[in-house]
């Protein structure tokens, strides 16, 4: 039985809460994730998204941001909330928000018409705001996101841990937490639960959003750990090696 966002959230703060679950090597250095810290990341968005964007329950959330750290824990925030995620192709023009009621974006210069909402994402790993002008009514993520809470207490515990449960539109469908589980295959000898077992799997700049997300679920839900290398940073030995990487998805 595939677990849902809220599941791997409760794993994360229960099992071993202090290993790393996301590592980031971008171009500023590596960034390590326990699985405390990812769940209190989680929650301070999920608060943000409720606070300052007025997510709820079906809210359709356009992601228009690269394979990130960051992207991960609002992604699951979003799901914590029981909004729907969209992501967006980097060649989108903003057109193609038209149905999301939030648009969450690293790109400078984007805005977005009313009704809908959007919160500017800076991605440096210590960036405190964002960088350059706000368009109008825009909510800056790395200046307001800490000021959040550490847990967020209306998590949806209904419909929005159902394994039935919209998660992403994509590709022309709307796929659950058991279509995203069946998307990425973990090989053999990894089981589910079983500590020896965890993997931990490294994902190459050319994995999209989608497959990243299917990847997290994967691993996750194995109680392993999610690699992630931005765009023009060498996947060396010593990086596999000090990673104890068990796979690789993705050919960068």
């Amino acid at each position: 039985m595939p677990q849902t966002p809220a599941q791997l959230l409760t794993r994360m703060r229960s099992v071993s809460p202090t290993s790393p679950r996301l590592v980031w090597h971008g171009r500023e250095g590596r960034i390590e994730l326990s699985g405390r810290v990812f769940d209190n990341w989680v929650a301070k968005s999920s608060n943000l998204l409720v606070d300052e964007l007025d997510a709820t329950g079906g809210t359709i959330v356009a992601v228009d941001l690269p394979v990130h750290w960051k992207t991960l824990a609002l992604v699951f925030a979003c799901w914590q909330v029981g909004a729907v995620v969209v992501p967006a192709d980097i060649d989108s023009e903003p057109a193609t928000f038209a149905d999301a009621d939030i648009v969450l974006s690293s790109r400078a210069g984007l805005e977005v018409a009313p009704p809908r909402l959007l919160a500017c994402v800076a991605l440096g790993s210590l960036a405190l705001r964002w960088d350059g002008p706000l368009p109008r009514g825009a909510v800056d993520f790395a200046a307001e996101v800490r000021s959040h809470g550490d847990v967020f207490p209306d998590a949806m515990d209904g419909p929005g841990v159902a394994t039935s449960a919209p998660l992403v539109r994509a590709q022309g469908r709307t796929l659950t937490a058991a279509d995203l589980a069946g998307l990425v295959a973990v090989p053999p000898g990894h089981e589910p639960g079983v500590a020896a077992d965890s993997p931990t799997l490294l994902l190459g700049s050319g994995v999209d959003l989608l497959r990243a997300l299917a990847a997290a679920f994967a691993v996750w839900e194995r109680d392993g750990a999610l690699v992630l290398v931005e765009e023009g940073v060498p996947v060396t030995d010593r990086m596999l090696e000090g990673e104890k990487v068990t796979d690789r998805l993705g050919t960068a």
